[in-house]
């Protein structure tokens, strides 16, 4: 009777965490606009970050290993460039580019078989700042 208060009491938790991770992640310009990085477990941090402005925003999941990188949809900000290269530095992680090009995803829930990035966040900043 109570499971979808409880559901929404977590969302509503997520928010205010993603919040507070958000200050401290680290920001930066790319060749695709403001972009934020952060280390998290939280989905909330990409669409917060999205809402406050990012035009990119590269999660990195610190217990699982899993990378999100998105953008703001957009033709503009193709990941393409971006996912040639992660594919070159990190081969063995499962890396799949969104048909819009606008989200460049490593891991899935769905998929428990996938292979995580062994990609440092700090390594992954790198690369971006360098395309």
């Amino acid at each position: 009777m109570f499971k979808v208060l409880d559901a929404t009491l977590i969302v509503f938790k997520n928010k205010v965490r993603a919040e507070k991770e958000l200050q401290e992640a680290f920001t930066f310009k790319s060749k695709w606009g403001r972009t934020l990085a952060i280390e998290s477990q939280n989905e909330e941090t990409i669409k917060l970050a999205q809402k406050k402005g990012f035009q990119m925003v590269i999660r990195k999941d610190p217990k699982l290993g899993f990378l999100r990188i998105k953008t703001i949809p957009s033709e503009k900000l193709d990941l393409t460039p971006l996912y040639e290269v992660l594919k070159t530095k990190d081969p063995e992680a499962d890396w799949f580019l969104h048909i819009s090009k606008n989200m460049l995803l490593n891991g899935s829930s769905k998929n428990e078989n996938a292979k995580p990035s062994k990609l440092p966040l700090n390594k992954v900043i790198d690369i971006v700042r360098n395309i």
